[in-house]
């Protein structure tokens, strides 16, 4: 900086307020100090400006699995805002794994991170609490009761979609069903499960005509349920995968045993990733906005960090997002199966 100072005939302090934007410079001024950085191919040093105004300009961002583009929309949404902010993300996978979240947080504090963006955390609310040890963090994609002011949570309105989809199917005259869920142990799996059931329940759907599989949200768990709910004596007529990985492995398990989706028996998904319009028969489920839940979550994650910078009160915020049925090619039988087949 004193470089491109001395070159362009001005001050360290013009420069910099150049570079940073942050006070006015004349036009004239400007130029020069433009010209100069062009002339010395002057770069800023990022790893300096961190360690003068004691920000790393990094944030971490979790997932579960980064092979799901449920999760890389979300990715893409973060990022988006992030880079506006000039923040980079440091990206990194648990594999749902419990023990794995703890080692990436504790990793995340280690490299100063600035904040962090948990999506779909598996551990404990108190052990969230603890780990977050004073660093803004936003937990997506779980609804939890955590009171830390240091923490935001934004969360979907899965019960809802889940229950659209469950009336989708009623409207179509189906009456057996079966359920390929998430784990058991998922806050989001459970409230998509009783969403659908919930509503089934509702028009006197009893629990008998309900089958529930439990799966991890592979593309594999849904093939191999599949195969299984092809079985049942007598088959259902459709099937709801908690989300459209599972949907997907589940229509391509019954057009392999020669059955005709949705003629023989209807599938639908959650999340409405791009494939689920691409599949054969194209998908029905059930919307998120996962981009802009990306975006929403990095813009709280920017405000939370900057508020603890100037020393200012900051307190929990818990956003729900909405969701909403897209019903496609998957469901959209022109007649109901036959008992069996």
């Amino acid at each position: 900086m004193k470089d491109v100072a001395k070159l362009a005939g001005v001050s360290i302090a013009t420069v910099s307020n150049v570079l940073s934007g942050n006070k006015y410079v004349s036009p004239e001024l400007r130029e020069k100090v433009l010209e100069s950085i062009d002339r010395l191919q002057y770069r800023p040093s990022k790893i300096a400006r961190s360690l003068k105004i004691k920000k790393s300009f990094l944030v971490g961002l979790m997932v579960p699995d980064i092979t799901n583009p449920y999760f890389a929309e979300i990715a893409r949404g973060v990022e988006n805002v992030a880079l506006e902010h000039d923040y980079q993300m440091f990206l990194c996978n648990s594999d749902g794994e419990k023990a794995r979240e703890e080692e990436t947080l504790n990793s995340f504090h280690s490299h100063g991170v600035d904040g962090v963006i948990n999506v779909a955390p598996r551990m404990e609310e108190t052990v969230l609490a603890e780990l977050s040890n004073g660093m803004p963090m936003v937990i997506l994609d779980r609804h939890l009761s955590i009171e830390n002011p240091l923490i935001d949570i934004i969360y979907t309105n899965n019960f809802k979609g889940s229950a659209q989809l469950a009336r989708h199917f009623l409207e179509n005259g189906h009456r057996r069903f079966a359920c390929i869920a998430g784990p058991k142990e998922v806050p989001t799996a459970v409230r998509r499960l009783q969403g659908f059931c919930n509503e089934l329940e509702k028009f006197g759907i009893g629990k008998e005509e309900i089958t529930i599989y439990y799966a991890s949200f592979k593309y594999e768990d849904g093939y191999n349920t599949m195969r299984l709910i092809i079985e049942q004596k007598p088959r259902p007529t459709a099937v709801f995968a908690g989300n459209d990985m599972m949907a997907w492995g589940a229509i391509e398990a019954a057009k392999e045993r020669g059955l005709r989706v949705p003629e023989d028996i209807a599938v639908a998904g959650f999340d409405n990733v791009l494939y689920s319009s691409l599949v054969v028969p194209a998908m029905t489920t059930v919307n998120q906005l996962k981009f802009e839940a990306g975006q929403t979550a990095m813009r709280l994650l920017l405000e939370k960090i900057q508020k603890k910078s100037r020393r200012e009160s900051v307190f929990t915020r818990k956003i729900e997002l909405d969701s909403n049925l897209i019903v496609r090619e998957s469901t959209l039988s022109r007649r109901i199966p036959e008992v069996n087949q």
